[in-house]
C-alpha cells in the first residue's frame, strides 16, 4: 500500500476514534504532492484557519530580514525602529524587556510567561490586536528565573510588529510576498481569526501549507543556509526544541519537525480549529486541518498515529 494510502486509513481511524468529522490532509513525499484528501464537509483544498502553523509563516518572512542583514538573530529590542516601542508601551521593566533577543523571541526563551492573547474578550478583532495583546502582556512584566523554553503567543506577536516597523508593509503583504509566493503558497490573515495575527491568524488550505512547508527541507533550498543552522543548533533526540515556528527532534538520520496549532474562543470565527504539520526524516510530510479543539492526548495521538503509517 503507497505511503499516502497509509496515512488516509490512519487518519480516518483516529478521526472516528476523537468524533472529528471535517478535516482536510496532503500528503508529500520527497516534497512531491502524492496524496489530498478530504473528510465529510471539508478537503484539503479548503482554506481554513491553521492557528499556530501560522508562526511558521512569521518565522519564514522575518528569516529574509536576517539573509538580507536588517536584522540579526541577536538583535535586542533597544535596537529595533522605535516604532515598536512607541506602540507598545508602557513596559513593566524597560531595562530587561529592552534586552530580548529575535533569537529567545524565535525560540520561546524570552521569559515572557503572561500570554494575553489567552483571554480575547475585549480584544477587537483587527489589525490592531497584536498591538494591543503585546502591550498587555508587556506591561506585565518578565519571570525573574530563567526559563529555557515557555511556549508564548506573544513572542511571535512581538516579532510581527518588528517586520512591520521594519519594513512599514503590513504584516500579511509582507509575509505573503516573501515566505508564501516564493513557495508556490497562498494564504491570507482571516476575517475571523485577525486577532491572532503573527501567531495564529492565518487562513490556508492543507495543500497550500504543504507546499509552504517544503522550505523546511534542506534539499528544496527554499531556505537559506542560516536558517536551516539555526534549526539545528539547539536540536537534540530527547526533546522537541522551538525554532522557526517548529519544533525539532533530531533524529539517527536527521531530524523531525512538527507543530500542531489549535484554539477555541467565542470572539473568533469560527470559534474553535486545529492543524497539525510535521515532516519527517524519511521524506514524508502531512498537513492535516479539522474542526475541533481537542485535548492534548488526542492531538499526541494524531502525531503518533501518522508518524507510524509514514514508516510502516
Amino acid at each position: 500500500m503507497a505511503v499516502q494510502d497509509r496515512i488516509d486509513d490512519a487518519l480516518r481511524m483516529w478521526l472516528w476514534n476523537n468524533g472529528v468529522s471535517n478535516a482536510g490532509l496532503a500528503v508529500m513525499q520527497d516534497n512531491e504532492l502524492v496524496g489530498s484528501y478530504g473528510y465529510n464537509e471539508s478537503s484539503a483544498e479548503n482554506s481554513v484557519p491553521i492557528a499556530s502553523l501560522s508562526k511558521a509563516i512569521t518565522a519564514v518572512a522575518l528569516m529574509s530580514l536576517i539573509d538580507d542583514g536588517r536584522l540579526r538573530f541577536g538583535s535586542r529590542l533597544y535596537s529595533v525602529p522605535p516604532s515598536f516601542r512607541q506602540s507598545t508601551e508602557p513596559w513593566s521593566n524597560p531595562e530587561w524587556i529592552s534586552d530580548i533577543s529575535i533569537e529567545q523571541l524565535l525560540r520561546h526563551t524570552s521569559r515572557i510567561t503572561f500570554d494575553a492573547s489567552q483571554d480575547l474578550s475585549g480584544i477587537p478583532n483587527a489589525d490592531s490586536s497584536d498591538v494591543i495583546l503585546v502591550r498587555r502582556t508587556l506591561g506585565q512584566g518578565l519571570s525573574t528565573i530563567p526559563v529555557s523554553e515557555f511556549y508564548n503567543n506573544i513572542n511571535y506577536a512581538i516579532l510581527g510588529l518588528i517586520m512591520h516597523a521594519i519594513t512599514n508593509e503590513s504584516y500579511e503583504t509582507y509575509c505573503q510576498k516573501m515566505a508564501l509566493t516564493p513557495r508556490g503558497a497562498s494564504g491570507k490573515i482571516g476575517a475571523g481569526t485577525r486577532a491572532l495575527g503573527a501567531f495564529g491568524g492565518w487562513e490556508m488550505s492543507a495543500v497550500d501549507y504543504a507546499m509552504f512547508a517544503r522550505a523546511f527541507d534542506p534539499r528544496t533550498r527554499l531556505l537559506s543556509r542560516t536558517a536551516h543552522d539555526f534549526i539545528d543548533a539547539k536540536a537534540n533526540s530527547n526533546t522537541p526544541t522551538a525554532s522557526l515556528g517548529v519544533f525539532v527532534v533530531r533524529t539517527a538520520s536527521g531530524r523531525n519537525l512538527f507543530h500542531h496549532g489549535s484554539y477555541h474562543s467565542a470572539a473568533l470565527n469560527p470559534d474553535q480549529s486545529s492543524s497539525f504539520f510535521a515532516m519527517w526524516d524519511n521524506g514524508i510530510s502531512v498537513v492535516v486541518t479539522y474542526d475541533q479543539d481537542l485535548t492534548d492526548a488526542a492531538r499526541n495521538a494524531l502525531d503518533n498515529t501518522l508518524r507510524r503509517a509514514a514508516y510502516s
